[in-house]
């Protein structure tokens, strides 16, 4: 749905080993059949996997493109895997499933943690049972970074496409003296002004946490996609050095687009 939407190709790729659990075999060389079989199941999966969607796509609207769906696997590990293609295709997006096998780890398992960390577009973390056609509204988390100018264009972009209520939203912590940022946020609003969005508004709400904040807002509001700006290292250290924000986005129940600071192009 979405490559029929934004006019993109599709690509299917899976990574048959599971790097971080090699450490189990004690350093030993794996057996030759364990990788063909693994190779094999991978590709069988991945034709399977192609050819439903082959059949899904003859459902895209009228005025959608139906695309080209290939798939590629490979037993690296995934994280070099993706900086590959990236460097080879010229990717609009990643869409990346958020299902973990730890009930105590973030929304984020260490592959998805990974290219988050090293994209150069915008990755999609999608949870299971979304429903990506139902989505009405977008929050966008901003702290008046300029480069969220480029992130908002996106959304707008895609909302053409998807017709949702674009919201940006700035989390002020009731304890802080934000005189310097009350500035920066009338600037900012003044710009926003100038994006010609049906559906676009501006609100600043309080909160200690900004992603519990963000979590319970969207509750509150029916939203169904949080967008968030990522400072690719030093937002994701801050990030995970504190528990409370790690157990606030293993809640996350929404899908959540990520603009990575290393962005070649936002447009």
């Amino acid at each position: 749905m979405l490559s029929g939407k934004l006019h993109t190709d599709l690509l299917l790729f899976h990574t048959y080993i599971d790097y971080a659990t090699m450490g189990a075999y004690g350093g030993g060389g794996w057996i030759v059949d364990e990788f063909t079989e693994r190779k094999k199941h991978s590709k069988q999966g991945l034709e399977l996997l192609t050819e439903g969607l082959e059949s899904l796509s003859n459902e895209l609207e009228p005025g959608d493109y139906k695309p080209v769906i290939s798939f590629d696997l490979n037993d690296c590990n995934l994280e070099m895997a993706v900086a590959d293609l990236l460097r080879q295709n010229n990717v609009e997006l990643i869409v990346m499933g958020a299902r973990s096998h730890d009930k105590e780890e973030a929304l984020y398992g260490d592959d998805t943690n990974s290219i988050v960390n090293h994209a150069t577009c915008p990755v999609l973390i999608v949870p299971s049972k979304t429903d990506l056609e139902q989505i009405r509204k977008v929050i966008f988390a901003t702290d008046f970074d300029q480069a969220d100018f480029k992130a908002i264009h996106y959304l707008a972009k895609l909302g053409r496409l998807f017709h949702y209520q674009l919201e940006i939203i700035h989390v002020i912590n009731p304890a802080s003296k934000e005189a310097v940022k009350s500035t920066q946020g009338t600037a900012f609003k003044e710009q926003l002004m100038q994006f010609k969005y049906q559906g676009l508004t501006y609100h600043e709400v309080g909160g200690k946490d900004v992603i519990s904040r963000l979590n319970g807002l969207s509750t509150e509001t029916g939203t169904g996609l949080l967008a968030l700006f990522h400072h690719q290292r030093p937002w994701l250290i801050r990030l995970f050095a504190h528990s409370e924000t790690k157990r606030a986005l293993a809640k996350q129940k929404m899908p959540l687009l990520i603009f990575p600071s290393g962005m070649v192009d936002f447009n």
